[in-house]
């Protein structure tokens, strides 16, 4: 199957996104008890990265396999997983850095990461329907 260059960016990246979610689930659930004993709070927002990284990494891909053909559809294409991969680094990216010792402001950056996924699904719809005009 041919993909154009972008869709084989996003496709990687979901891909990345979506092995290393497993990754960081399984050391989650195997490697941070002692961590997560000392701060319960932790494993909830730990597992909500993990989950939201996970759901937003197949998005992703979903985006890839999308395509586009023409050149609205083929910028809101664009726009759309860039805003997926930014708003996953803010909302999964603060919390794990705050798990692994970070500072608390770091937890202020995780609602404009929740914020992106919102605008990212909404912008899904559009995407359709540019997809559907040619």
């Amino acid at each position: 199957m041919k993909f154009c260059t972008g869709s084989r960016v996003w496709l990687t990246l979901g891909a990345l996104g979506g092995a290393s979610s497993v990754l960081l689930g399984a050391y989650g659930a195997h490697g941070l008890e002692e961590l997560f004993s000392e701060v319960p709070r932790k494993r909830t927002a730990y597992g909500n990265a993990v989950d939201y990284q996970m759901i937003h990494s197949l998005l992703l891909v979903v985006l890839g396999f999308f395509g586009s053909t023409n050149k609205l559809g083929a910028r809101l294409l664009s726009i759309n997983a860039s805003l997926l991969v930014a708003s996953m680094l803010l909302f999964s990216g603060s919390i794990y850095l705050w798990v692994f010792g970070g500072s608390d402001w770091l937890l202020k950056l995780t609602p404009a990461g929740g914020i992106g996924f919102v605008l990212s699904w909404l912008l899904l719809g559009f995407q359709v329907r540019a997809k559907n005009e040619k």
